[in-house]
């Protein structure tokens, strides 16, 4: 499992540059299968917090190689380092899924290469839980206190992002209209929130994992995964429909189908977030 982990990784690594070096010297990239690489990896959605994903793919791909490297060579073993790989492994499977859906829903085209990277993601993830499977409970005990902190404060961070996202989306609307600076100012803010979302995922499944027969049984418990599981839907569903058309958006008609929507779903995003931030974990 570790000798899978090393080859997905370094080859992760490799496919996430091959796309850096031709987006870079703008040279047109071959793509396997008859698909369409270069719609996708030049499209809208090629991008999280402002950064390249083939960027982000390099340091993930790479940081897992070389931990796991360091791992295998000096038999460095330590709780914390394990909580770390098998959450960013979390994490970055989690992050795979979503891109890969939105391929399928919202580009309608495929990318062989993000698809191998999608696959390698999850060899990393599925081999790290296996490898940690018996020590889940154990780390998630053992560092309970830590990720209750995460997991609050991304709960709180989420709330106040999703507070100046409302705030600045009326703002922006005074002049009638969205443009394209201030769409990419929440566009921003938006990936920031899917991070945020993501911590909450992860470090909440830790929280669960220390007390699964405390939690399994606890209606606040499952208020908050009904908050959770709305906050996703709703998310992705403004981040496939909504949030593309922003710059298209105009006040003078209120009948406008996507302006209501897009309130609707604001309106549900902050209830979800204060729902999500009032059902914390105890």
């Amino acid at each position: 499992m570790y000798l899978v982990i090393l080859i997905s990784s370094f080859s992760g690594a490799l496919v996430a540059y091959h796309i850096y070096y031709h987006k870079r010297q703008k040279k047109p990239l071959v793509c396997p299968l008859k698909a369409d690489c270069e719609n996708v990896v030049h499209s809208n959605y090629s991008k999280f917090l402002g950064i390249d994903l083939e960027k982000l793919g390099i340091f993930y791909y790479s940081l897992i190689f070389i931990s796991y490297l360091i791992y295998q060579i000096s038999g460095f073993d330590y709780l914390i380092f394990d909580f770390v790989l098998f959450s960013l492994s979390l994490l970055a499977f989690l992050f795979s899924i979503y891109l890969t859906f939105i391929q399928v829903l919202k580009i309608r085209k495929f990318c062989s290469w993000c698809l191998v990277s999608a696959f390698l993601s999850s060899l990393i993830f599925l081999n790290s839980y296996f490898l940690y499977r018996e020590s889940i409970v154990f780390m998630a005990k053992m560092l309970r206190d830590i990720t209750v902190f995460v997991h609050a404060l991304s709960g709180g961070v989420g709330l106040g992002v999703v507070l100046v996202v409302d705030y600045l989306f009326f703002k922006f609307l005074k002049d009638r209209k969205i443009d394209q600076r201030e769409k990419e100012v929440l566009d921003h803010l938006s990936d920031f929130v899917w991070l945020v979302l993501g911590l909450i995922i992860v470090s909440g499944l830790f929280i669960y994992f220390s007390d699964m027969e405390k939690y399994h049984n606890s209606v606040k418990f499952q208020f908050k995964m009904i908050a959770v599981s709305i906050l996703i839907i709703n998310g992705f569903l403004m981040n496939l429909f909504i949030s593309p058309k922003l710059i298209d958006l105009d006040l003078k008609n209120l009948s406008s189908y996507k302006e209501k929507m897009a309130i609707i779903m604001g309106t549900i995003s902050f209830m979800s977030w204060f729902l999500s931030f009032c059902f914390r974990k105890n």
